[in-house]
């Protein structure tokens, strides 16, 4: 006898035969046991074989189940058939144009079962489409705690079959499209609890290459649709109370099922069509369109219900037959306010108010890093900035970097000359500038045309590469460096703080000079003006007690980097560790570090008289050096102490 299945999935079948192969076999290499999942497909009275391609793929399984019918004008009626013979613990709707991720019902079922929520909600993935994406997994929620899972109303996840019963969900029948709406709403409203699944990509929607499918072709006509989505709002307003979020939630239904409706397709449609299209819709904009609702949508959806509480419909017609097209309207800038130019933007016999046209508040800027690099005294950034839609040239940018004490430096940029996508160029001097305070500077673009002012944070992508820190006025360093707390958006920002010598210095050279001197060359990045005053001093300290040992040290300021010369005299040193270490005083601030250990070829052991210095490198990459006798010395110290052992006996 076969086990009860965990899950039930139910799949109509109408008229799909090229797509068939790929839904089942997408089900039958689920990761799940296969006595755990139940199919049941159901012919809604398919001509083109259909049909009999599901009876070729049950044959042999016994979880699999074919049922044909009559046709009934739409995929409700054969869902419901298949509920009702659903002996699964969950149900899920898989259409037969899709296809499933390997893991997705055991991933499903496993989140339901942890947190005993009703319906679960599976990461989509388009193909030839967009559908909803969420942007985190929600192991149990509502629709009132996340709006965004009300984006989605179709059918297609995993419900608990005890709660379709007890509540009576059924989907409507006899329609073409959206017979799945109030089905979905239901089940959000009723659910004990809802889980998203968004780590893992579940569903693959697919569009029909020919464009077949009910959705592609339009959806049913207005005089059944439209019904079936004011009793949708109807329901959504009975149980969701005047506000914000049920604005948000019906923002939803005028974006897709009732703007939706006036894209390329409605000048084709019969005049018969449109009128009963634009009755419906002005009933709904009526009844739902609050103000809150219209703050939500941009100028194409505010002209659109514009235009139909005001009997435009020429404006309407035009502005349908502008949807989808390829080319972005373009954008006037007036007065410091953004409008998008559409059909009836400042038309007199039109006389749509310029408030449905505005984007001052949604047009933004897009900013990028091109490369950064140093050049003497400055940062310079160079870049690419622009309001979208309005000419490039019109547009003036200042970089504006602002600090953790609000404090703000701006540098005016420049546009390139091949500056057509708003590249651009600016300098910020910061080696001779002291009022860079320590701490975080974000870096930021602003961009103005004509009274309009648009700032936005500057991205940095991974193929530009950020340049070295270096050492600025005051004797802090500036680092660049894309965001900490937030790396994945990448914002540059500077980083301006004490410096650590030791954490700036490369050795090129070190070498032990005739006299038997340690002699050093190092260098430090710079954006301090050339010949600026950078004292300097050396000195050699003893591991253990002892006295500190002063070298000598001098510093050449070049336009890109301090050039060190140190040297350190070991003659009369004792026995020991001895650390070498360098100082530089920077606009009266004093930096202090160990000398690096040199990165090229490092001097080898030097005897001088009855002493050998040996140089090597510590456990932290530092240069120092050990001073011990000679071979011969230690030697003859052997015998002394062995002679001290012998007396002693």
């Amino acid at each position: 006898m076969r086990q009860r299945a965990k899950v039930t999935v139910v799949v109509p079948v109408y008229n799909c035969r090229p797509s068939l192969e790929r839904a089942f076999t997408s089900l039958f290499e689920q990761s799940m046991d296969p006595a755990e999942i139940e199919i049941i497909a159901v012919d809604d009275g398919s001509t083109d074989g259909s049909g009999e391609a599901l009876d070729q793929y049950a044959a042999g399984r016994p979880g699999f189940t074919v049922v044909h019918q009559q046709n009934s004008g739409g995929p409700g009626a054969p869902r419901n058939r298949g509920i009702e013979l659903a002996t699964g613990e969950y149900v899920f709707f898989l259409d037969a144009d899709d296809y499933l991720a390997p893991e997705a019902l055991e991933r499903m079922c496993a989140l339901a079962d942890e947190n005993g929520t009703d319906v679960v909600v599976g990461q989509s993935v388009g193909v030839n489409r967009r559908p909803p994406v969420f942007p985190q997994d929600m192991p149990r929620t509502t629709v009132a705690e996340s709006p965004v899972v009300y984006n989605t109303l179709s059918p297609l996840k995993l419900f608990r079959r005890s709660f379709l019963e007890r509540h009576e969900l059924r989907f409507l029948e006899g329609i073409s499209s959206h017979e799945d709406q109030m089905f979905t709403a239901r089940a959000y409203f009723e659910a004990d609890g809802i889980s998203i699944l968004a780590s893992y990509d579940c569903y693959y929607w697919v569009d029909r290459e020919d464009g077949t499918s009910a959705m592609q072709s339009g959806g049913a006509p207005a005089e059944q649709y439209f019904p079936v989505i004011a009793d949708v709002m109807s329901f959504l307003a009975g149980r969701v109370e005047p506000g914000p979020l049920r604005d948000r939630l019906m923002r939803r239904h005028f974006r897709y099922e009732i703007f939706g409706r006036f894209g390329p397709r409605y000048p084709r449609l019969a005049e018969e069509e449109k009128t009963l299209t634009r009755i419906w819709a002005r009933k709904l904009i009526e009844a739902w369109y609050t103000p809150g609702v219209d703050a939500l949508f941009g100028p194409r959806g505010r002209v659109i219900a514009y235009c139909l509480r005001h009997d435009r419909d020429d404006v309407l017609e035009e502005l349908a037959r502008t949807r989808g097209r390829d080319v972005q309207p373009p954008t006037v800038v007036d007065e410091g306010r953004a409008y998008m130019v559409l059909p009836g933007w400042r038309d007199p016999a039109a006389g749509i108010p310029d408030a449905c046209y505005e984007i001052t508040d949604r047009i933004g800027v897009q900013a990028e890093v091109t490369a950064l690099s140093w050049d003497r005294t400055r940062l310079c950034v160079e870049g690419r900035a622009a309001i979208a839609g309005v000419g490039t040239e019109e547009q003036e940018r200042i970089l504006v970097l602002r600090g953790p004490d609000g404090r703000e430096h701006r540098a005016r940029a420049h546009l390139l000359p091949e500056g057509g996508d708003g590249a651009f160029t600016a300098e910020v001097g910061l080696g001779t500038d002291a009022t860079f305070a320590p701490g975080v500077w974000r870096v930021h673009v602003e961009v103005r045309v004509d009274g309009l002012v648009k700032t936005r944070r500057l991205s940095v992508p991974e193929s530009v590469r950020l340049p070295e820190p270096r050492l600025c006025a005051a004797g802090r360093v500036v680092t660049p460096r894309v965001n900490a707390k937030n790396p994945k958006r990448r914002h540059l920002e500077l980083r301006i703080a004490a410096g650590r010598l030791g954490e700036l210095l490369t050795v090129d050279e070190a070498a032990w000079t005739g006299g038997g001197r340690l002699q050093v060359r190092a260098r430090v990045p710079s954006l301090l003006p050339a010949g600026h005053p950078v004292p300097a001093a050396a000195e050699l300290a003893p591991r253990t007690d002892g006295e500190t040992r002063r070298g000598t040290a001098e510093c050449r300021v070049l336009p890109d980097r301090l050039a060190l010369s140190a040297e350190f005299d070991l003659d009369g040193c004792p026995s020991g560790r001895w650390d070498p270490s360098l100082e530089i005083t920077v606009d009266g601030v004093s930096l202090r570090g160990r000398v690096p250990f040199p990165g090229g070829r490092p001097p080898g052991p030097m005897r001088r008289g009855l002493r050998e210095r040996v140089p090597y490198r510590t456990g932290r990459g530092a240069l120092s050096v050990r001073v011990t006798g000679t071979r011969a010395v230690r030697r003859v110290q052997g015998l002394l102490r062995r002679l001290r052992l012998l007396r002693r006996r």
